[in-house]
């Protein structure tokens, strides 16, 4: 394929430049480049203020075409990791004042794979989003959203129901109406299928309905507001509790939660 296409097979050379990253072997180049650069502002490689190597060393560095690499700085740009000033290079950014909620996907994709605080943090963004949902839908949702969210609750005694516990939290969320809520809620998702080994262990007991869904559905239906926020906090709390036990005062977690 052309040079400018999407899929591209690239001749393994020699890499003599000085800028350390290795040649893109196949593939979706724009999408490997994207990866390695930002990772390499993740991990603090290139730090807040850096400029990132011109376009020209990038593409010999990683062996493909100028087009691959300014696609890949066009989306880190999208994203909030850099800013790319035309013929003034490429500046990275503090992704902390920059990046929005679906750099916790891209956290969870890294190279460095999930650190346990942006795992704490996110499991207490998903408590709070949550018991809010179900405070706000126990007062302002429709007759027609409160049943579904009874009948989400009823799906954990359901075996070929696998994602009930997600089916469930989405429901609660449309009940309430509140559209933040939800593009919150999908980036939390996004992070969770991303680190789908850690979070397995981290979210069983909601999962497994330990503490029963059923009466926070019911405290939605009935319309009030302060039981059903008060029982989605106990659920919700569950998973931030198994974070908490498979962790040293957040410094490190559990062999079992590494995927190793």
């Amino acid at each position: 394929m052309s040079p400018t296409g999407g899929v591209i097979l690239v001749t393994m050379r020699e890499n003599d430049d000085q800028s350390g990253f290795s040649p893109v072997t196949r593939r979706s180049v724009s999408d490997q480049v994207f990866s390695e650069l930002r990772d390499a502002v993740l991990t603090g490689r290139f730090a807040p203020g850096d400029s990132l190597p011109p376009e020209r060393e990038l593409a010999a560095s990683f062996a493909v075409n100028r087009h691959a690499v300014r696609e890949a700085l066009q989306r880190l740009q999208t994203a909030g990791f850099v800013r790319v000033v035309h013929g003034g290079g490429t500046t990275v950014l503090d992704v902390r004042s920059t990046a929005g909620l679906d750099l916790l996907g891209h956290l969870a994709r890294s190279g460095e794979g999930l650190d346990p605080m942006i795992l704490r943090d996110g499991l207490e963004m998903r408590r709070c989003i949550g018991v809010e949902a179900a405070r706000v839908a126990a007062t302002r949702a429709s007759c027609e959203a409160r049943n579904r969210v009874v009948a989400a609750a009823a799906a954990y005694d359901l075996d070929d129901h696998p994602d009930a516990d997600r089916a469930f939290w989405l429901e609660v969320v449309e009940a309430s109406g509140n559209l933040t809520f939800r593009l919150a809620l999908n980036s939390l998702v996004q992070a969770i299928d991303s680190g789908s080994d850690v979070m397995d262990a981290l979210l069983a007991a909601d999962r497994a309905d330990l503490l029963p869904h059923a009466p926070l559905a019911s405290a939605i239906a009935a319309g009030d507001a302060e039981l059903a926020a008060r029982l989605a906090d106990a659920i919700l709390s569950q998973a931030v509790d198994v974070w908490a036990s498979l962790t040293d005062s957040g410094r490190t977690l559990d062999p079992v939660t590494r995927g190793a």
